[in-house]
């Protein structure tokens, strides 16, 4: 969750309508993000969009959205809208922004808030969904996209938050409260790192075949509408990578109802891996760790920001390591019903 962005919206407000020829009146803060910037925008008429302002989504990814939605047809890809210039984004400040058709659902977060989820019906809609975009591989695959390598994005950062105890002094309560636990939890963490780089390794060496990816439909990205409709949005994340890196999103209770609608929508043969899932697993754990580290430490500048990040933390400081060595163990169990035995 992010914390609103000082820039002035109502200049914004008109940039946005000069380059989408729209007459916006309203602009109000979407707090649920995570590293961009989200709001719901409302034109004179009452047609709603969602803008998302971000400085680290390169074109490529808006474009591959926008193939799948318009060139493929899949109407579950919610994407960019294109300016009079033709863009899928406009410049602003320091970031690019994008105007997307808003949804009006509720994600699966939202169900989950209050104690409710996805029925059967609306995952197996999503496995197939998921099914069908990976299946368009040949059709939106650019050299522009990130390629998965199984091995950790930014390492470095996370080195530097381990390293941070013996080299920084705190300058908040939040940031005193992480260095006493990176100290505490560093060997584990370490051997976390260690467990990780194996499934990497094994990972790698299955030279399983990649596909276009979101890269992050995670409970936040998924809704479903008043009519029953199921949509994907943020494509922050899309690249190349193993089909286990969509599908680890859905690995807990339930997980066959995703497997089997997906496994019947793909048009090519497909082979999933447990060391797969279990390398995505693990690398959540760890980006989060690296993520929420570097904010506190480095990039924060506001208590509340601070208070939402070192709560969300708590969830892998320390690494639960048996829980996702068990999870592990019931993927291997799962894929083994659908045929799936290990090499």
């Amino acid at each position: 969750m992010k914390v609103d962005n000082t820039f002035d919206k109502t200049e914004l407000l008109q940039n946005l309508s000069t380059a989408y020829a729209l007459s916006l009146q309203s602009i109000t803060f979407f707090p649920e993000g995570e590293d961009s910037y989200g709001y719901v925008v409302a034109s004179e008429t009452g047609e709603k969009y969602f803008v998302k302002a971000s400085t680290s989504v390169p074109n490529s990814r808006l474009q591959v959205a926008s193939l799948l939605r318009h060139q493929c047809n899949i109407s579950g890809v919610v994407a960019p809208l294109e300016t009079l210039e033709g863009t899928l984004s406009v410049p602003w400040q320091d970031f690019r922004v994008s105007l997307f058709p808003f949804i009006e659902g509720k994600s699966r977060w939202d169900l989950w808030k209050v104690g409710k989820d996805f029925t059967d019906t609306e995952l197996s809609q999503t496995g197939a969904l998921l099914a069908t975009i990976h299946g368009y591989t040949d059709t939106v695959a650019s050299n522009n996209l990130a390629v998965a390598t199984y091995d950790l994005p930014l390492r470095q950062e996370l080195h530097i938050v381990l390293d941070a105890p013996r080299k920084i002094s705190p300058q908040n309560e939040y940031q005193k409260q992480l260095l006493e636990a990176i100290t505490q939890h560093r060997s584990k963490i370490l051997q976390t790192l260690e467990r990780y780089d194996s499934l990497g390794r094994s990972a790698s060496a299955l030279q399983t075949p990649f596909v276009i990816t979101h890269g992050d439909p995670t409970p936040g990205n998924l809704i479903i509408d008043a009519e029953n409709r199921l949509y994907i949005i943020d494509w922050d994340g899309v690249g190349l990578g193993p089909p286990e890196k969509d599908l680890v999103s859905f690995t807990g209770e339930r997980f066959e109802v995703v497997l089997e609608s997906y496994l019947a929508e793909r048009r090519n043969p497909v082979r999933l891996h447990a060391d797969i899932f279990g390398f995505y697993i693990y690398e959540w754990t760890i980006n989060e760790i690296r993520d929420y580290g570097t904010k506190i430490l480095f990039k924060n500048d506001d208590a509340q920001q601070n208070a939402y990040d070192w709560e969300s933390l708590q969830d892998y400081l320390p690494p639960k390591r048996k829980l996702m060595e068990d999870g592990i163990e019931v993927i291997r169990n799962t894929l083994g019903r659908f045929g799936f035995l290990p090499k």
